[in-house]
C-alpha cells in the first residue's frame, strides 16, 4: 500500500490459479494465497477480493478451506467466447463475473454481424460488445491507452440491445480468440508489477 500511495485497493485477485511449476501443489498455494487474501480482506486493505481464470473444479478445491468466498471470477469473456458452464457456476455461487477481452482481443472488430448492430443504435463496435457485457449481468472490463477510446468505452447507457441483436450476438460464440484452460496452459508465474527502486 505504501509503494502504490494507498489505504486501500478495490479489488485483489489471484491470477492465474496454476501456474505450470507448481502444477503439482496448485490447491495448497491457493489456499494459502486465499488465506492471505481473507487477512487482507478483514484489514480493510481491499474492499474485494476475488479470482481470475478460475474454472469450475479450482474454485470447488477453494471452497473446501475457505471463510470468504471469492466476490469476483476475472475471465476471458466476449460474445466469441460466452463461457455459459462457466458463467452458469459464477451465477450460482453468487460470483460477479468480469469480463476481460470483452472485445475478443479486437478480433471481434470487423465482423460484419456486429457491424450491422453498430450502425442500427449509431455506435462503434466496442460499444456494442461492451454493452452486450452489462446486458448480460458482466463486469466488462475494456483496455484502452487512448482518451478517445475510454471516453467511448462509457457511452454505452443510452441504448438497449434488442432481441435481434442478441439473437446474432448468440451466434458468435466460438469466433475469434478463445480462453486458454490454466489446466493445460504452460503460463509462468506472475512478475510483480512494482519492482524495488534501485
Amino acid at each position: 500500500m505504501t509503494r502504490l500511495g494507498l489505504d486501500y485497493v478495490d479489488l485483489y485477485l489471484i491470477h492465474w490459479p496454476i501456474p505450470i511449476e507448481y502444477s503439482d501443489r496448485w490447491q495448497q498455494l491457493n489456499a494459502d494465497s486465499w488465506r492471505a487474501m481473507e487477512k487482507i480482506y478483514h484489514d480493510g486493505r481491499a474492499r474485494a477480493i476475488g479470482v481470475s481464470n478460475f474454472r469450475e473444479k479450482h474454485l470447488d478445491e477453494l471452497a473446501k478451506t475457505q471463510t470468504v468466498a471469492p466476490m469476483v471470477n476475472q475471465i476471458f469473456l466476449n460474445p466469441g467466447d460466452q463461457e455459459k458452464s462457466l458463467v452458469a457456476y459464477d451465477q450460482e455461487h453468487n460470483l460477479l463475473t468480469e469480463a476481460y477481452s470483452p472485445l475478443g482481443t479486437g478480433q471481434l472488430l470487423h465482423v460484419p454481424e456486429l457491424a450491422k448492430i453498430a450502425e442500427k443504435h449509431g455506435k462503434s463496435v466496442p460499444q456494442i460488445l461492451i454493452r452486450w457485457s452489462l446486458e448480460k449481468g458482466y463486469l466488462p472490463l475494456p483496455k484502452s491507452v487512448h482518451k478517445a477510446y475510454i471516453q467511448a468505452n462509457t457511452e454505452v447507457f443510452d441504448f438497449e440491445l434488442d432481441d435481434d441483436d442478441l439473437a446474432l450476438l448468440a451466434k458468435l460464440d466460438g469466433k475469434g480468440a478463445q480462453h486458454q484452460d490454466p489446466d493445460t496452459n504452460t503460463y509462468r508465474h506472475v512478475v510483480p508489477f512494482l519492482s524495488k527502486s534501485k
